[in-house]
């Protein structure tokens, strides 16, 4: 199993492997480049940020598509301001039917969060801590959204957390390196938060790791471009929230992201965020709807020096620079299903 210090070094060797020992294969009318039974691990799991030329990563998008899966959501009257093709994914227009955020946080009304949580801190050493996301009762059937991420394990050993994910279908692109390691080390790092341990390893495994034809071009140049992945050790606000005050702390995000969506600053929001992490992210999406504005650079330049993080600053610095105002945002972590 390879081990990769961080998820764009991860990005970048998958990438590789795909391109070097891969076969092709056509499904549902769409070609792919395909390893299979692919594990890998991720080190550090707070460097999460994809920065490369030519991948035209929108961290915006994973922000605020990971803040929504933790809210437990997934309507798309949200996401689509962030992505705006995430209607073309879903039966209805809606909701993505598959989305994670009601399966992990209300499945038939439990919150899978909680009780993981509650397993482990009444014993750290249990096996049992688990979350699934395929539900049998309502995924096989024909739809253009079927959960490709499928069960979460936590597991704790000498004071380290670590969480194994099991994916069906894993689209290297837009899935892993857009969204799902995104998300995944963001819950790894909270969980670790509400029991006291150190965040440790994600260890993905999935059935299908692929390339769809739509980036085997970009794929190529990028991999001519990059050798190496780039390593970054500055500044990292982490995440500091009890579980008690969790909710709250996400409802309060998610105000805060309805009014700057909706024509006001961060400053101007009355923003009473105390986590260092969701702080930063909401001064990301401050600096997303400023740029969608059109707002004077100078303006933007100020509000991304508050954000704190030099490596989400250099993400949001090349995102800008590709991206005019008037200009849509691309897909970042749009579902495998449609070609999966």
């Amino acid at each position: 199993m390879p081990s990769y210090t961080d998820v764009q070094s991860a990005f970048l060797g998958e990438l590789r492997h795909i391109a070097e020992a891969g076969t092709e294969i056509s499904v549902r009318g769409s070609r792919t480049r395909e390893t299979r039974a692919r594990s890998l691990e991720l080190i550090d799991v707070r460097e999460r940020y994809v920065v490369l030329e030519g991948r035209r990563n929108n961290v915006f998008a994973s922000i605020a598509e990971s803040m929504w899966v933790l809210a437990g959501r997934n309507d798309l009257a949200y996401l689509t301001n962030y992505l705006p093709r995430a209607p073309e994914f879903s039966d209805d227009g809606v909701t993505w039917r598959a989305g994670y955020g009601p399966r992990l946080r209300s499945w038939n009304g439990l919150d899978q969060l909680a009780e993981v949580r509650r397993i482990l801190a009444a014993e750290l050493a249990s096996r049992r801590a688990v979350i699934t996301l395929f539900d049998p009762d309502r995924d096989f059937i024909q739809s253009r959204d079927i959960p490709c991420n499928n069960w979460l394990h936590f597991i704790a050993r000498d004071g380290v957390l670590d969480l194994h994910v099991a994916a069906r279908s894993t689209d290297i692109w837009w899935g892993f390196s857009g969204i799902n390691a995104f998300e995944w080390t963001l819950l790894l790092e909270m969980m670790a938060f509400w029991l006291d341990q150190r965040p440790g390893r994600l260890v993905f495994f999935t059935s299908s790791m692929h390339l769809y034809e739509r980036h085997f071009a970009r794929a190529e140049q990028l991999l001519e471009r990059s050798t190496t992945a780039r390593a970054s050790a500055g500044t990292r606000p982490a995440f500091a929230t009890s579980w008690d005050a969790f909710s709250g702390e996400v409802q309060e995000w998610m105000r805060a992201e309805r009014a700057m969506r909706t024509g006001s600053a961060l400053a101007d929001t009355d923003c009473q965020l105390s986590d260092p992490l969701l702080r930063s992210y909401a001064r990301m999406i401050d600096v997303y709807w400023a740029n969608r504005r059109g707002d004077p650079s100078g303006d933007i330049g100020a509000r991304l020096a508050a954000v704190g993080d030099d490596r989400l600053i250099e993400a949001a610095t090349e995102f800008i620079s590709r991206t005019p105002p008037s200009e849509p945002p691309s897909g970042a972590g749009l579902p495998e299903s449609s070609g999966a």
